[in-house]
């Protein structure tokens, strides 16, 4: 009888045991899974923003410059932010810029009207899907005979296929420095963009006016167009400010 005991005793002991470890084995697993999850979660939000800077060669820069790119890129990582220039671009009108110690990609097209860039957005934006795009764009248009309006109209285009690879996009739109060519002309342009901007802005994806244009001196550049290393400062100072608020 005794002997019938203990194997009872024995096999209690054994699935209790099994039952435990099952269970140990069980929760080990779920918890490894979670914090697996957790991780991945973690990676996907902490991917750089994608900002795309798209223009004439004010963007793109001219002859000896760096652009205004160079300082607004350290502006940003000094402050901490995490970001990814983007663009099909990596060079500055065509010539390595003087210093390559910053994120080159950029979408500063040199001698480009609007209409032109216009045409070309689709390429740029399915591949690079910005996050925020920088537009200064309209000085080689009105310099060349464009109307105001017109070019107000290929900017509002710019924007729609922009959302359409992006419906988030967040825009921040100048308005351009007024130094080369017809300052009338421009001036005219520039009091149509806070409209545009107004027609145009979203809560998903808001447009934001950026004045690049008071302040901004004939002194601030090479050949009373492009500017030099005041002016590009100058410029990079007002996209900061503007970039702080929807970062």
């Amino acid at each position: 009888m005794r002997r019938w005991w203990l194997i009872t005793l024995s096999i209690i002991v054994t699935f209790v045991t099994l039952e435990i470890t099952s269970k140990s084995t069980f929760n080990a697993t779920a918890f490894g899974a979670n914090r697996n999850n957790k991780s991945h979660l973690i990676a996907q939000n902490s991917s750089s923003t994608r900002i795309m800077p798209l223009g004439d060669s004010i963007t793109g820069g001219e002859g000896s410059q760096n652009s205004y790119r160079r300082l607004l890129w350290f502006y940003l990582l000094n402050a901490g932010y995490s970001v990814d220039f983007v663009g099909s671009l990596r060079v500055n009108c065509g010539r390595t810029p003087p210093q390559q110690d910053f994120d080159l990609d950029n979408e500063g097209h040199c001698g480009w009207r609007t209409d032109q860039i216009l045409g070309q957005i689709d390429q740029w934006a399915s591949s690079t899907r910005p996050d925020i795009v920088l537009i200064h764009l309209g000085t080689n248009d009105l310099g060349s005979g464009e109307s105001p309006q017109s070019t107000i109209e290929d900017i509002r285009g710019i924007i729609q296929k922009l959302r359409y690879y992006n419906p988030y996009v967040k825009i921040l739109l100048a308005q351009i420095i007024t130094t080369c060519g017809s300052e009338e002309r421009k001036i005219s342009f520039n009091s149509l963009i806070p409209n545009l901007a107004n027609q145009t802005n979203t809560y998903q994806s808001p447009v934001i006016v950026v004045d690049q244009y008071s302040g901004f001196n004939v002194s601030d550049t090479i050949d009373g167009c492009h500017p030099n290393n005041t002016g590009e400062g100058k410029l990079a100072s007002r996209w900061f400010e503007a970039l702080k608020k929807v970062l």
